[in-house]
């Protein structure tokens, strides 16, 4: 053993330190050689996504469903191809389910999902799931059909306006507004009056004194029409022609309006105002028959409105085919004086 020293305790610890030293380097150092702390970028992908499978198919749509991965704070990335070609993204969710819709009816379409941590890790993909959503069945009937007509002068609108529930199909493409002054009537093409996107139309080409009637269908992307929808039905109305009090003439504090009846109206409204079309000044309740007293509106203070003697004051009529407010026609204004 000549030539060659034998290590003793202290040195071989020194030794140790120091090896131990280069490892903790490697986590990281400062520049001047000492240890700096960190936290430890995670580069773990997670788990692949079990048990993909197609949990309904739909015209146009199909839904998904696939079992949770294990680590906290995953979302999901969805890809789709179709008719074999490249995949790509079409979503990235929290949820195991997801429902693709606006689908071509005759497509074939495959579906792997991938989980992605919260670092942006993105971990294999499930296995396949797919399908071709087929255009089987036609919408459902539009619900919830109201028509209310308007014959308003000082607006210029004469119509019927139009409105009903919008269909849930994701597949639909347009409602048909049949319109026919038969009641009852079947529906078909020559009675077929607009073709709209949106569950609602206005019908301009309408005349007093007529009623109309009205059924809704949906139709599909694949031209599958729904059931019609049940009928709905109104009519513009004449104006309403004042009787007394008119032209300026003298009343009381509290007058009594009257007006000749309109054929189709089962309420009338009438509105007391200060000027010949604004500052109403009356709260008098909707009434069946063709006479009314005045009220005064609510005052803040707990009063009632009440006419002043030498003012003039305007009055007119809105008439309803329906037992609440909704206005349908509205008469010409007429002037008064409190005596």
């Amino acid at each position: 053993m000549s030539g060659s020293a034998i290590p003793t305790t202290a040195s071989i610890g020194r030794r140790v330190l120091a090896v131990a030293a280069v490892v903790l380097c490697l986590s990281g150092c400062g520049s001047d050689g000492t240890t700096a702390a960190g936290p430890v970028e995670d580069t773990t992908p997670p788990p692949a996504p079990a048990r993909l499978r197609v949990e309904r198919i739909g015209d146009g749509e199909v839904w998904l469903t696939w079992a949770p991965v294990s680590e906290v704070g995953v979302t999901y990335r969805v890809y789709r191809a179709a008719d074999g070609g490249a995949a790509a993204a079409v979503d990235t969710i929290a949820e195991t389910r997801f429902g693709d819709v606006g689908l071509e009816y005759a497509t074939e379409y495959t579906y792997q999902v991938a989980a992605v941590d919260a670092a942006g890790n993105e971990g294999p993909p499930s296995n396949p799931a797919g399908g071709q959503p087929l255009n089987n069945l036609a919408p459902l009937p539009p619900e919830a059909l109201r028509a209310v007509a308007h014959n308003l002068v000082l607006l210029s609108r004469l119509e019927i306006a139009l409105d009903w529930d919008a269909n849930p199909e994701t597949d639909l493409a347009a409602y048909r507004v049949y319109r026919s002054t038969v009641p009852g009537e079947p529906i078909d093409g020559g009675r077929l009056r607009a073709v709209v996107a949106r569950p609602r139309f206005v019908d301009e080409e309408v005349s007093v004194g007529t009623t109309y009637y009205y059924r809704i269908t949906g139709v599909d992307r694949g031209g599958k029409e729904s059931l019609a929808s049940d009928e709905a039905s109104d009519l513009p109305l004449p104006l309403p022609e004042l009787e007394s009090p008119v032209q300026g003439s003298l009343t009381t504090a509290t007058p009594v309006f009257r007006w000749h009846p309109v054929p189709g109206a089962r309420s009338y409204q009438v509105v007391v105002t200060t000027s010949p079309t604004t500052g109403e000044i009356s709260a008098i309740l909707a009434t069946g028959d063709t006479v009314a007293a005045f009220v005064g509106r609510t005052l803040l203070g707990g009063g009632a409105e009440v006419l002043r003697s030498g003012e003039i004051y305007y009055w007119r009529v809105a008439a309803s085919t329906r037992a609440d407010r909704t206005e349908n026609s509205v008469s010409l204004a007429e002037s008064f004086k409190v005596n």
